[in-house]
């Protein structure tokens, strides 16, 4: 196994771009949300709507990318990514106008599919070429990373930071990870050629893999809820005074290594079964905070942050099982179908938010979502067997 010290470099390289494009510029919005709905006015609602831009950023990036075969095309949207991401979030406290933050919402999205996917297929194509694939369970690392400093920086609901100066302080924290992903990421010669495929009809793909997009939509969903409003549902409750950072903390914190350790478990214990576990612990923190004590609200924090990334590999890692004849073009379904979540779960929690006047609607929607998710998940049984699960690029 080759351990140069380039792997390492490659691998920071990585990590980094992965704490800049979607620790910072895309889960800022969690604790900067609450500020802007005092400060502001904000109502739930259009936080949903910017939460559902971002995404919907996401979405078309990763559908972009998906399509790109020559590395140099790829290495200069990776870099451009880069400076996107910190430049919205600087860009954002300057207006207070709706639809300019919708398109500065958008554009941070494309930098984090910039980040996730553009970037990690780079990574992950030097990993390979190096023998030491496997490392790029480490690589993911960076997701929870980056929301661990964002708790660290921002601070919660007693930071001295106002609205303004909580973006502005992303994205000069952004700027220190722009270097190490800049120059040590690179896409290699050649082009890495996207697996072709015939369009395929939903009566060709089997129940099983139908129930794993229903399923995948859902987790979508549940993930998008779950990280725009669990700040701003906590900071509701006077009881939970000064536990807001400490369970985004929490959070990732425990999204770090969790990819890593949900693969080798679903590698030991079998995909299917092993993603049901990270589904009903995943639905369990969500609805934990809702309980109104601060040890329950931790816990709520350190399971949901467990489990969101896992859940990403094993349900790949499971259609990859499913869908062996066309494994590219299944993928592409469900990355579709995990944006379209993605887009649609917080605008339905902002109108739900404001309908009911109860902010914790939004976690016992996203505890809902999760729950919805399991159910379509057994339905895979039918073709599940055990298989060796990697972290794939989440849609």
């Amino acid at each position: 196994m080759n351990r140069s010290p380039n792997n390492l470099a490659v691998l920071a390289g990585g990590i980094s771009s992965l704490i800049l494009t979607m620790g910072i510029a895309r889960f800022t919005y969690t604790p900067a949300l609450p500020r802007m709905q005092e400060d502001l006015g904000l109502g739930d609602d259009t936080a949903g709507l910017l939460a559902a831009m971002n995404f919907a950023g996401y979405l078309s990036g990763a559908l972009l990318a998906s399509s790109l075969g020559d590395n140099r095309i790829k290495e200069r949207l990776f870099r451009a990514g880069l400076i996107l991401a910190v430049l919205c979030n600087a860009l954002l406290p300057l207006t207070e106008s709706i639809p300019v933050w919708s398109l500065l919402r958008y554009l941070s999205g494309l930098s984090s599919a910039a980040g996730m996917v553009i970037g990690t297929s780079l990574v992950l194509e030097y990993l390979t070429r190096q023998g030491v694939r496997q490392l790029v369970g480490v690589h993911f690392g960076g997701v929870g990373v980056g929301i661990v400093l964002t708790a660290l920086a921002l601070g919660g609901a007693d930071s001295p930071l106002n609205w303004k100066l909580t973006w502005w302080a992303s994205a000069l924290l952004g700027i220190l990870f722009v270097l190490p992903a800049w120059f040590w990421v690179r896409g290699g010669r050649g082009a890495s050629h996207p697996q072709a495929g015939q369009p395929i009809a939903w009566r060709e793909l089997g129940r099983p893999f139908l129930y794993l997009t229903g399923s995948y939509f859902f987790a979508g969903a549940s993930f998008a809820v779950g990280t725009t409003f669990i700040i701003a549902v906590i900071q509701t409750n006077p009881d939970l005074a000064g536990f807001d950072r400490s369970a985004w903390l929490l959070l990732g914190l425990a999204a770090a290594p969790s990819c890593y350790l949900w693969v080798r478990w679903a590698a030991r214990l079998g995909n299917l079964q092993t993603l049901l576990a990270a589904y009903l612990i995943q639905t369990i923190g969500l609805l934990l905070p809702l309980w109104g004590t601060g040890s329950a609200t931790l816990a709520g924090g350190l399971c949901f942050g467990f489990t969101f990334m896992g859940i990403v590999a094993m349900v790949l890692s499971q259609a990859g099982h499913l869908a062996q004849h066309n494994p590219a073009r299944l993928m592409g379904l469900l990355v579709t179908s995990y944006g379209v979540g993605q887009i649609s779960g917080p605008l339905v929690a902002g109108q739900l938010m404001v309908q009911s006047g109860n902010p914790q609607v939004a976690l016992w929607l996203a505890a809902i979502l999760s729950g919805a998710g399991t159910l379509l998940a057994i339905g895979t049984r039918e073709r599940s067997a055990l298989v060796t699960t990697r972290c794939p690029q989440p849609g």
